[in-house]
């Protein structure tokens, strides 16, 4: 009697993706008004301390204090809120309940940037998430191509993992880096620790984004 032959078994395969890095975008529409009054707000600012602070921001880049949002009137309490809603949002698909138990910490700041400026690859050290809200894009938008193949556009807003290494091949995506488009509405949510950076600015005109760090606080209970 002949011996039947042993099915083959197939290897059993399994993907992890056990470091997961989340970057939301949240657009707003009817933002208008409060860009409006951010803008004023900036360039207000900028008047009284034209030299600002010296962080990240290069050549002809204004970086306010980090009092923004408590300096700004009711504008900058609606920011506050929406970049508490953001927040919140980026802590829920980490586990974070949605139950108002746990509160945030936030400290904001303003960036202006004119020609040729822009902000040099950073962190943002002593917090867990950190935002950025696009207010106004005056600049022209110049679309250029990076030795990557990459498009960006002056101004974009680029995320690098610096432990990555990076293959260019045209049929897998093994980047190290990912660019987000500037929009005026737009909230950008990420982890602190993620290194990032902001593309030169070409031309006339002005850049304006308000950023902000969040420290999630030990929840509370809810009665």
């Amino acid at each position: 009697m002949a011996k039947k032959k042993a099915a083959k078994t197939q290897p059993k395969y399994t993907a992890y993706n056990p470091f997961p890095t989340h970057v939301v975008t949240r657009d707003w529409e009817g933002m208008d008004k409060l860009n409006s009054e951010l803008t004023t707000q900036v360039w207000r600012m900028r008047a009284k301390d034209p030299e600002g602070l010296y962080r990240s921001n290069q050549s002809g880049t204004w970086h306010s204090q980090d009092n923004f949002l408590e300096k700004t009137g009711d504008a900058g309490q609606k920011l506050k809120v929406m970049f508490a809603e953001a927040f919140g949002q980026w802590g829920q698909l980490h586990g974070m309940k949605s139950d108002g138990s746990v509160s945030i910490n936030m400290a904001a700041w303003a960036m202006l940037y004119s020609d040729r400026g822009y902000a040099a690859v950073h962190t943002h050290p002593n917090c867990h998430v950190s935002a950025v809200y696009h207010v106004s894009d005056t600049t022209e938008k110049q679309d250029q191509i990076m030795a990557t193949g990459v498009p960006v556009r002056s101004g974009d807003f680029e995320f690098v993992v610096p432990d990555h290494r990076e293959y260019q091949l045209p049929f897998m995506q093994l980047s190290r880096s990912a660019v987000t488009g500037f929009q005026a509405g737009r909230i950008t949510v990420f982890p602190s620790n993620l290194a990032h950076y902001v593309h030169p600015i070409i031309g006339e005109g002005e850049r304006i984004t308000i950023a902000c760090n969040g420290t999630f606080l030990p929840p509370k209970e809810i009665k």
